[in-house]
């Protein structure tokens, strides 16, 4: 059964229609759909500890807490898991705004971009450990960044019409030692990765519709094996997909900037389903919580919300 806020919003027909569809996704994991179910907002604009000016990208820590990169301040702003401001640190700021993010390690390292060749490493107490650079970075303008197996790391940049770096590290001496670029992007925005190791890379636009805006699903072998969107559905179009997220069913949640919402799709990308389509104004990155929960950065309302979507 769908939620009440659903049902009051639909008639007869569509009702019965939802339904129908709705069941389709119990092969994907999900009993059952939530749509514009907030559960918890974070932040509020402001430059005090606990409050957001930009928030664009975050991410679960091994802990259960939220870190948030907050480009209007150049910190990264920790939530606990029950929503409390717990920690903030300067990360710096970027050449570009907003043009960087965030991801954590099974250690709890944190490790972010900023628009440049450099990646900081921060410990979960917001200490800078080190920043990884290397004669093999060539590129100018990181983006999203990724952790991979196998010690890599995947970087985005929009170099050339655009990029996927994928670095080998030696964590042990925090040093890069190679990296191989996929080509044939354009403008790749953020990276996620599913069970089976193909990485999700989301091509947003600056300006008006363009090429890209779509995911792509690159397989192990590092070759693109298939594109989702522009259209999807029936009559929905992905106008600046941004933030993208794989829940433990293989199911993939993306933010799309350009229409203020969260679209959901199940893992060969059969179905899909707006969760979120009210309340949003920019949402950047997205980052997967336990029960049913996703995290993401609503950047222009100065905030975080924690949506259920299952």
């Amino acid at each position: 059964m769908l939620d009440s806020y659903f049902l009051k919003e639909l008639d007869d027909d569509q009702i019965e229609e939802s339904l129908r569809y709705n069941k389709k996704w119990k092969l994907s994991g999900i009993q059952k759909i939530h749509y514009n179910a907030v559960e918890k907002i974070l932040g509020g604009f402001g430059t005090i500890p606990g409050k957001l000016i930009w928030p664009t990208s975050l991410t679960t820590t091994p802990e259960g807490d939220l870190a948030v990169k907050d480009s209007g301040t150049g910190h990264i702003q920790v939530y606990s898991a029950d929503g409390r401001p717990k920690l903030r640190f300067p990360y710096g700021s970027e050449p570009i705004k907003g043009l960087g993010d965030i991801a954590c390690m099974k250690n709890g390292v944190l490790l972010v971009t900023n628009g440049t060749k450099t990646i900081q490493l921060f410990t979960k107490d917001g200490e800078l450990i080190h920043e990884l650079k290397s004669p093999k970075v060539t590129w100018p303008y990181s983006y999203g960044i990724e952790v991979l197996k196998a010690n890599r790391i995947a970087v985005s940049d929009w170099s050339s019409g655009g990029k996927i770096n994928i670095i080998g590290v030696d964590w042990r001496m925090n040093t890069i030692l190679k990296t191989h670029s996929i080509e044939g992007f354009h403008r790749p925005v953020r990276v996620a990765v599913n069970k089976n190791d193909e990485m999700l890379v989301t091509e947003g636009q600056l300006f008006g519709r363009f090429q890209g805006c779509c995911i792509k699903v690159i397989d192990k072998e590092r070759s693109v094996k298939k594109t989702i969107g522009p259209r999807y559905g029936k009559k929905l179009t992905f106008e600046n997909p941004s933030g993208v997220c794989v829940d433990c069913h293989g199911n993939v949640l993306v933010s799309d900037e350009g229409q203020n919402c969260i679209v959901m799709f199940n893992p060969d990308s059969s179905l899909s389903a707006v969760v979120v389509s009210e309340g949003l104004q920019g949402p950047s990155g997205l980052s997967m919580m336990d029960h049913g929960l996703v995290a993401v950065a609503d950047c222009y309302n100065h905030c975080v919300k924690i949506c259920r979507y299952k």
